[in-house]
This record gives structure tokens, sequence and C-alpha cells, in this order.
């Protein structure tokens, strides 16, 4: 192509062969996806697909770690528009921009269906987005005094954990109980994390 480098064009290729990558796993599944329709759909050759991942698997992987991260971006950009108490931020706007991600096609799919299935608990876990950034949310809390000071890097794993798989639990829901499983799930996160707090706020009337 003129005028555009051996880097750029390398990078666009990654690009492209990321973004159906993601339409094929978000629509299909990674067990109906093959690297076969991820070339052709991408309009490029099979060698260019292996020279930047080494197989499905490792492709797959980089679509995870893409979803998950514009997930976290989504839930922290959601908490900066928000006014109010340090609360009402993190875990009022917080929870519902979670939910929100929980909902997303996508995000079921990729991240919360065949994320742990193809990738294993444990590679979901390690350098997780979103336990880096709970455990800042958690250490605000502290510092705030909203919650009881103890470690801060077990209860993030706990409770990432938690909201994890509360993505798959919802994720994984009957379509017809669909409103009904957000629904408690909502109150059973809300529940856990009030439990923390020192001094619940007291609605007045």
């Amino acid at each position: 192509m003129p005028g555009v480098s051996k880097t750029e064009q390398s990078q666009r290729t990654q690009r492209v062969l990321l973004d159906t990558a993601r339409k094929l796993f978000a629509e299909r599944g990674y067990g109906d996806t093959s690297t076969e329709e991820i070339v052709q759909q991408s309009n490029v050759t099979r060698g260019a697909l292996y020279y930047h991942y080494h197989d499905k698997a490792d492709i797959f992987r980089a679509v995870f770690e893409e979803v998950r991260l514009e997930r976290v971006r989504f839930i922290m950009e959601s908490i900066q528009a928000t006014e109010g108490d340090i609360w009402q931020k993190f875990v009022g706007t917080g929870l519902e921009a979670f939910i929100k991600n929980i909902e997303d096609p996508v995000t079921q799919r990729i991240v919360f269906i065949d994320g742990p299935a193809v990738l294993g608990l444990a590679a979901v876990r390690d350098n997780a987005p979103g336990l880096v950034f709970l455990r800042n949310i958690l250490t605000s809390f502290m510092d705030a005094g909203e919650i009881e000071q103890m470690p801060v890097d077990p209860l993030s794993a706990v409770l990432w954990a938690g909201f994890f798989e509360a993505g798959v639990y919802v994720a994984q829901a009957d379509p017809d109980d669909t409103a009904q499983t957000r629904e408690e799930t909502i109150n059973v996160i809300l529940r856990i994390l009030s439990g923390l707090r020192t001094a619940p706020q007291q609605e007045t009337s």
C-alpha cells in the first residue's frame, strides 16, 4: 500500500483480524468459529494470521483481553461522570455499569461464557484489570472510613471472584428469567457490599 510503512500495514492487519475474530466469537462462540473463517472474512492470508497469533486460542485471548479492558473502562468512565458521595459513585453507579456490561451480548459470550472455558479460570484471573480497579476502590473506601480496615488483597480477590461469578450466572440464565436473575443478583451484591460498611447510612424521611 503506497505511503504506508510495513509497521503500519502490520498493525492494520492485526486490527482487522481482531475485529473479525471478535465479531465471529461473539456471534457464533469460540467452538463454532474456525481460523479459516477469520482469515477469509478478514481478507488476509493464513500466514498473516499466524504471524500475529499462534492459533485460534491465542487470537481469542487477545480479543478477550481487549473486551474486558473496554468493560472496565466503561465502569470507570461511568463513575467519573457521576456526582455524589464516594459510596454512591462506586457502588450505585459502578454496580449499574457492571450490570450493563453483563447484559452486553459480546461481553456475555466472550468474557463470561467462553472466557473461562477456553482460557481457564487461572488465566482469566491473572492480570485482570477489574481486580486492579476493585482493589483501588476498596482502598479508597478504607481511606474514607466507609469500610473496616482489613487486608485489601484477599478482600479484592474474594469480591472479584464474586463479581465474576455473578457475571457468569446472569450470562447463563434462561432468557425468560433474565430480569429476575439480574434483580436478584444486584440485591445479593448490594447486601454483601453493605455488610462491609462501618456505619451504613440510614435513609431519612
